[in-house]
């Protein structure tokens, strides 16, 4: 097919060709003017020096388009992402036939469900606006914004892992450069379960890095915890929609952090002011009451 527009190759400078911005450690072109189907936006993306649709490969870079998304101000769109399940329904891959990423935080989750839920009908991925741009399955031939990402990327790579713990005292368990404590055997309020972490020389959690959010959602799938609810170490009891973590620094709002509702998380006003992963909210951040009876998800102090 003929496209509004066709880039013709041009000498690369810099680290992202000139129609492409260095977003987390992918260079980007977000097309907002055109809506295409699936398959148009990849072609579109092709004649690009061969780019293609960018394909999300970790918590940390899907988190970066997510936020450059809101800090550009190009948010009335929904936008395909390089994802689908055509080929067999419920095994979602990307173009080149690697695993495309499943769960939290990448999909939106519900309280009672979550993405992608379009069954044999919605086959193709997309950053969804009308639920805060988490993914979500849709049809298609539907028609959208879209994100390519460039082909070949000069050789310098920008790296931001989670340290390495070489070892946690009993009862810890190292995950995400953390050491983490999933106490099961009893459940407590949100007040109690910061003493008992305190008993062995930890607090409630502090979950800063998406990454390490993505970590505890499969440790606990993998130890077969799902069906857990966990007290994590963040509030906003001392002024109202101000969230901290215990040690006082600043909690991140939003996605892909903060699970959806009708809206999104937080949503309970001055009733909910303690933070839990909940299992029927897939493991994203909630507000809650701190009277409820949930498990402690402790951290070593440092």
């Amino acid at each position: 097919m003929i496209f509004p527009l066709l880039l013709l190759p041009v000498a690369v400078w810099g680290y992202c060709d000139p129609e492409f911005t260095l977003v987390g450690e992918k260079c980007l072109y977000f097309e907002t003017h055109y809506k295409m189907t699936f398959e148009e936006a990849g072609e579109y993306c092709n004649e690009m020096r061969g780019a293609s649709l960018v394909a999300i490969d970790s918590a940390r870079q899907f988190k970066s388009i997510v936020d450059y998304i809101y800090s550009e101000g190009i948010t009335s769109n929904s936008y395909w992402v390089d994802g689908n399940d055509i080929k067999t329904e419920g095994v979602w891959i990307t173009s080149s036939g690697k695993e495309f990423p499943m769960g939290t935080p990448f999909w939106g989750g519900f309280l009672t469900y979550q993405e992608p839920n379009g069954e044999p009908s919605e086959n193709c991925a997309h950053l969804f606006k009308s639920e805060k741009f988490y993914i979500n399955d849709a049809k298609c031939n539907g028609t959208y914004a879209f994100i390519c990402e460039q082909a070949e990327l000069p050789p310098m790579k920008i790296t931001n892992e989670a340290p390495e713990v070489n070892s946690c005292p009993m009862h810890y368990v190292a995950i995400g450069g953390k050491c983490l404590s999933f106490l099961t055997y009893e459940e407590t309020t949100w007040d109690e379960a910061r003493l008992r972490c305190r008993e062995t020389d930890g607090d409630l959690a502090t979950v800063n890095d998406i990454e390490l959010l993505r970590e505890i959602n499969l440790y606990l799938k993998v130890q077969e915890l799902t069906d857990h609810d966990f007290w994590l170490g963040a509030s906003d009891a001392a002024v109202e929609g101000q969230w901290l973590w215990t040690n006082g620094s600043t909690v991140p709002m939003g996605t892909p952090f903060w699970g959806l509702n009708i809206g999104q998380e937080p949503d309970g006003a001055a009733e909910e002011n303690y933070m839990a992963l909940l299992s029927d909210g897939y493991f994203y951040f909630r507000d809650v009451e701190g009277s409820l009876a949930l498990h402690p998800l402790c951290q070593l102090t440092e």
